[in-house]
């Protein structure tokens, strides 16, 4: 794609940066490296993500970054950037309007489409072009009879990569909203006839449940206030193109996980497709037993 450019006959040496700028970030994604990514951004950067949470300064995108981007694409997803639009604001400071598109592995588009609508505002500093202000958007899916020129098979792995695509955004949404206390996030995808077996054998029952016990634990004081997690799957099916089962497993830091130390709790998620939105129906947590020292 050759991107259009505003004013026409901005220097081309640094639309060709940019572009390579964006080109890194599409690298980056790829590897689930962290490192890399964060190092595209200011100090003082402001981000709102696809899932519409607003992150403030380096250390809030650094925080974020380090949980949902490790095991994002787990080997069976891809990304693709493309740069449509860049727009010099002043000649220090531009956006870039970029087309995302989520692959699998094999670079095959997914169907229906996921895909984004981010935009850049890139700051140059010290000759070097760093993200500034951003913001994703999720453009809606198209809907299309194309399914129906493909094969059975063909449609079950594209609604197996979908699904799985699903659950992995939304456990980062919960393990984020956990560990900055936020249960408005936690809430966003249980559904409201949701049941919830707890790690201490509560059943809650519907979403008021949920949510009042969600807002207690996480509340200053609450039992969960001061704790963090660190969420890896083990596992999702598809039992159905709108029923999907998961289980991951979780330790209170991503170091603990690192360093092999066996999970402090496993979950068991099935979520339903409705209306063609994703939602947690069920949740079972179990705490792991400490194995007996002989």
């Amino acid at each position: 794609m050759t991107p259009t450019i505003a004013p026409p006959k901005s220097p081309t040496s640094d639309v060709q940066e940019l572009v390579a700028r964006v080109a890194e970030l599409e690298r980056a994604q790829r590897a689930e490296d962290v490192e890399a990514t964060l190092a595209l951004f200011d100090e003082n950067a402001v981000w709102v993500t696809g899932g519409g949470v607003r992150l403030i300064g380096y250390d809030a995108i650094s925080a974020f970054t380090r949980q949902v981007l490790p095991g994002a694409f787990a080997g069976d997803l891809s990304v693709r950037y493309d740069v449509e639009h860049l727009s010099f604001i002043t000649p220090d400071v531009v956006l870039t309007g970029v087309n995302q598109e989520y692959l699998t592995a094999d670079g095959r588009p997914l169907s229906p489409p996921q895909v984004g609508r981010p935009s850049y505002v890139w700051r140059r500093r010290d000759g070097q072009w760093f993200i500034a202000v951003g913001q994703n958007t999720t453009a809606p899916a198209s809907t299309t009879d194309a399914e129906g020129a493909r094969s059975p098979d063909e449609v079950e792995s594209t609604h197996a990569d979908q699904g799985q695509a699903a659950v992995r955004s939304i456990l980062a949404d919960i393990e984020h909203g956990f560990n900055v206390n936020d249960p408005e996030l936690m809430m966003r995808h249980i559904a409201s006839d949701a049941l919830v077996a707890n790690a201490l054998g509560t059943v809650l029952r519907g979403r008021d449940e949920i949510d009042s016990a969600t807002r207690a634990g996480l509340a200053r004081g609450g039992a969960l206030h001061a704790a963090t997690a660190h969420y890896r799957l083990t596992d999702v099916t598809l039992l159905s193109a709108d029923i999907a089962v998961a289980h991951k497993n979780a330790w209170a830091t991503p170091s603990a996980a690192d360093a092999g130390e066996p999970p402090e709790m496993n979950a068991l998620y099935v979520l339903e497709r409705r209306d063609g939105r994703w939602w947690i129906i069920r949740r079972q947590n179990t705490l792991v037993q400490p194995a007996a020292v002989t």
